[in-house]
């Protein structure tokens, strides 16, 4: 008998516009080695336990909502639970959805680092968002909060072209709560 991989997760918001193209599961996993100046997430910074689930929990929520184009990841740092994210991120792309995950961290330092299921969950992001938060560098560019952030297409299956009518905030009002996710606008 196997078990479902887990994950600490921060927040999680079942529809999204404003994190990635299309409606998308976004899930801000708890904890992140980064401490970035003005970071938007920083209750999300601790590593501690916050809600733990499964990977098939999470699973068995997004096949509930086939409508949904992929899912995304943020934090805190998704590359610190990169081996759940990337049995989550392989379920996701075999539905023929897409995955989408932000990192502290750049590229270049992911692909030579030795964190257990980087690579794995590297083979499964379609588009990374890369490079910590920089303050100084603060600009409204789609998907990223500083100029120094890239966007990388790893799958072929996303362009710069599916970008486009990304809102840059996003409120989600229920009757529990208020959820504002986005990107701070400047100037």
């Amino acid at each position: 008998m196997t078990t479902s991989p887990l994950l600490n997760v921060a927040s999680w918001l079942p529809r999204s516009r404003a994190n990635g193209p299309g409606a998308r599961l976004v899930l801000w996993l708890q904890g992140c080695p980064f401490r970035c100046p003005g970071c938007q997430n920083s209750e999300y910074l601790e590593f501690k336990v916050n809600r733990i689930v499964t990977v098939d929990q999470v699973w068995q929520v997004f096949e509930q909502m086939p409508d949904l184009a992929g899912v995304s990841f943020s934090g805190g740092e998704p590359f610190a639970q990169a081996v759940a994210l990337a049995d989550l991120a392989k379920r996701v792309q075999a539905a023929l959805k897409t995955v989408v995950c932000w990192t502290g961290y750049y590229l270049e330092h992911l692909k030579v680092a030795n964190i257990p299921g980087t690579f794995e969950l590297l083979e499964h992001v379609d588009l990374l968002i890369d490079g910590p938060y920089v303050e100084a560098q603060a600009e409204n560019l789609v998907l990223r909060g500083s100029k120094n952030q890239k966007l990388h297409f790893l799958s072929g299956k996303m362009t710069a072209g599916d970008l486009v009518n990304i809102p840059r905030q996003e409120w989600t009002v229920s009757s529990e709560q208020i959820v504002y996710t986005g990107f701070p606008i400047q100037g």
